[in-house]
């Protein structure tokens, strides 16, 4: 029987190449363009947004790993800037960008359109309870 924590470790290598995409340059640039004054401002807000207006110490409470003060440089100014909803469009559409950037015309092959759908449905079938990210 495989160790738990060898499982989590895969889990992480499988998942974190996602976090990559995410927070690389074109999403970074398609934040700059709507007016975020650096990285750490799209980054709250692209990934703050599904919370929707929450203020500065209920996105501290969620993210739990900055240190005091950090998140409330950005939050909610970024909201000055942008809604939710429009960052999380931002960051779809880099984030889109970012993968057909590295992986090209891989994009669009018929196997990663089915490995796509399907982790779209265990993401959206999973409970969220208790599960703020």
């Amino acid at each position: 029987m495989q160790h738990p924590l060898a499982k989590i470790h895969r889990m992480f290598e499988l998942v974190e190449p996602i976090a990559t995409v995410t927070f690389s340059e074109a999403p970074n640039e398609a934040f700059l363009a709507l007016g975020m004054r650096n990285y750490w401002d799209g980054y709250f807000a692209g990934r703050a947004a599904p919370l929707g207006l929450a203020p500065a110490e209920v996105v501290h409470a969620v993210f739990y790993n900055f240190a005091d003060g950090e998140v409330a440089r950005h939050i909610p100014w970024v909201w000055g800037k942008t809604t939710p909803q429009e960052a999380i469009a931002v960051r779809e559409r880099g984030s889109a960008a970012a993968l057909r950037q590295r992986i090209g015309q891989l994009a669009d092959s018929p196997g990663l359109v089915r490995a796509a759908g399907l982790a779209t449905r265990a993401a959206v079938s999973a409970p969220t309870e208790g599960r703020a990210l």
